[in-house]
């Protein structure tokens, strides 16, 4: 399961940093050549989804050594989504298919839509593995479940794992077509809307899975009794126990949904309640209480929300450092769609291999660690390990000697089996796992804490604020190589310029824009302000002042009037400098304290003429 969900956070990370390349519609020829060679790819892929199961196919008709069928058959289906995701990217980034979906109105800017878009692609080739997959299930697992209706149960069930996801999606749509759009498209904005709905999901989605997953709820009877009677006596509420029909109810598993009591249920599938002894269903349920008892879905939920701070932090540097590259830089400013791909390559790749390391090797400790957790907890509750081993046992046999299945977000049934043995000879074991696991916790913290300040401070550096106007000084040049007489990228280039401290170039600009438009507000402000504040040979504050005069008097805005205050500032009027920057105090302006420092600065400025005037 969490392997799946991996791979539909990496299909989606795929769709959506692919970065659309050249005109706005593509031409109708263009349009059937990605077509046809996305249809090849896909045909491609359907053929090496059917030989990599012939030899398995094969192998089941002659007497198999216990358990490697089974473990192929899991190995097969995470190498062949792999293979599958690899197929979408050709498909997205070699051929330019998801420009395709940019005729269909708002796909361009809703994040549901275009995610919608994207996990349906890749749906179709996971089906394309079900497909294949599915004479293997029936022979391994002797089911009767139909080949549509195999790949329906699978839909379903990764559909429900993907409602957390939707949920983001519409809501931060939602906040997009109001007033509060600003929220979701800051980064810090994204990241509390992030955990806020998966904190939500928790809490009351439950119900809506379950009845996507047309669960029901466990029919009366004496194992009903049993389970209600062991629940109460461990003082666990919830509200219900629901059969889960996953597969036609043939896989043989348990789960535990929700946090809050009245809308958390325990999920068994009819397989498990026919295969296991009431004893040994407490013990299942024993573990998944444990999953409660030590508040595993909010440890889990924290770790995604720490992953998306530090992707936060990090983020805008590591770009900033790749378009440093003036190879990368040309891709991403470039028209070609050829082009644009390649920067879609390079930009998505590191954050696709770092999320793909934190969650598979990082949160994946954890969740081994979780899941041993839960099993020791369950042998502390009952007071010995037997009814649980029993169940893991009989679970390890028909589902086709999984004993030794490796898995990286469980241990193995084998190794769990051992570690319970362990444990109840030794039950100081016990404790020194709740120490490895809080320890671990607390280690990762402390360097989560540590990274994500480290990041932030990177982002406010004065290195990444000079990556950030390099670039933004390349853009404008690129801008005003195609549009070579404007006057605004001519105020905004000069004005990046002159921030960069290249005082020579920006008042070469800005002499050059104020030739194309003598009034230009914005040129009159910035060549005013290089007046002021650069250092000889271009501080000219008589000039200075002319200019911030002209310009104020066109448009008296608090950035404006902030000009023509140092302009009397560096001239010596320093009344008329103050009373200035008051006045565009008073409009309230952004960057308040900034403000606030000049009118500061000014004031000193006349105590110490005072005091120097009556020494």
């Amino acid at each position: 399961m969490y392997g799946q969900l991996i791979s539909f956070i990496v299909a989606l990370l795929l769709f959506n940093l692919q970065e659309p390349g050249g005109a706005e519609l593509r031409p109708a020829a263009q349009s059937v050549q990605t077509v046809a060679s996305t249809a090849v790819v896909f045909c491609v892929f359907v053929l090496i989804c059917y030989l990599a199961f012939k030899p398995l196919r094969q192998s089941l008709r002659q007497p198999y050594p216990d358990g490697t069928a089974t473990i192929r058959y899991h190995r097969l289906l995470s190498r062949l989504s792999i293979i599958g995701l690899a197929a979408l990217a050709i498909e997205v980034y070699g051929f330019g298919l998801k420009d395709l979906f940019r005729v269909v109105p708002g796909f361009d800017k809703s994040f549901t839509l275009s995610g919608i878009v994207g996990l349906s692609i890749y749906f179709l080739h996971l089906s394309v593995v079900w497909f294949w997959a599915h004479p293997i299930y029936r022979s391994l697992f002797g089911t009767q479940l139909s080949r549509l209706q195999f790949i329906k149960w699978q839909l379903s069930f990764h559909s429900g794992l993907l409602l957390p996801w939707l949920l983001i999606a519409l809501v931060s749509d939602g906040l997009e077509n109001l007033a509060l759009a600003a929220m979701p498209h800051s980064e810090v904005g994204q990241i509390f809307l992030f955990g806020a709905v998966l904190a939500l999901f928790l809490a009351l989605a439950p119900g809506l899975v379950v009845r996507l997953w047309g669960c029901e709820p466990l029919p009366a009877g004496p194992i009903r009794t049993d389970l209600d009677a062991f629940c109460r006596l461990h003082h666990f509420r919830i509200g219900n126990f629901l059969l889960w029909p996953l597969f036609g109810g043939d896989l043989l598993t348990a789960a535990v949904m929700g946090i809050l009591p009245r809308l958390r249920y325990i999920l068994v599938t009819r397989g498990l309640i026919e295969l296991l002894s009431p004893d040994e269903l407490k013990a299942v349920v024993a573990h998944e209480m444990g999953h409660v008892r030590r508040y595993h879905a909010i440890f889990y939920l924290v770790l995604f929300l720490c992953y998306a701070l530090l992707a936060h932090a990090y983020l805008d540097p590591l770009l900033l450092f790749l378009l440093k590259d003036p190879t990368v830089l040309g891709w991403a400013m470039a028209a070609q769609s050829s082009h644009q791909t390649l920067y879609s390559l390079v930009n998505s790749a590191p954050i696709i291999v770092a999320m793909v390391l934190y969650f598979r090797y990082l949160f994946g400790y954890f969740l081994r660690n979780s899941e041993r957790q839960a099993d020791l907890f369950a042998l502390s509750l009952i007071g010995h390990p037997f009814t649980l081993i029993s169940s893991l046992r009989k679970i390890a046999v028909h589902s086709g000697h999984i004993e030794d299945l490796p898995s990286w977000h469980h241990f193995s049934i084998r190794e769990r089996i051992e570690c319970l043995s362990r444990c109840h000879d030794d039950p100081t074991l016990i404790h020194r796992h709740q120490v490895k696991l809080y320890g671990s916790a607390l280690i990762f913290l402390v360097v989560f804490s540590l990274l994500t300040a480290a990041g932030l401070r990177l982002q406010s550096s004065q290195m990444v604020r000079d990556w950030r106007v390099e670039l933004q000084v390349h853009l404008l040049e690129n801008e005003l190589n195609l549009e070579p007489g404007n006057p605004d990228l001519y105020a905004s280039y000069g004005g990046l310029l002159l921030e960069h401290k290249r005082y020579a170039e920006a008042q070469t600009i800005l002499k050059q824009a104020l030739k194309l438009n003598p009034e230009h507000v914005g040129v009159l402000n910035n060549l005013a302000w290089l007046y002021a504040t650069s250092p000889e040979p271009y501080w000219r504050p008589q000039l200075a002042l002319t200019l911030a005069i002209k310009a104020a008097t066109r448009l008296p805005d608090p950035h404006i009037l902030d000009t023509l205050a140092e302009a009397y500032f560096v001239n010596g009027a320093l009344e008329k400098a103050l009373l200035t920057i008051r006045h565009a105090i008073a409009k309230k302006p952004d960057k308040m304290a900034y403000y606030l420092e000049q009118e500061q600065k000014f004031l000193a400025a006349i105590n110490r003429r005072r005091e120097e005037t009556v020494q």
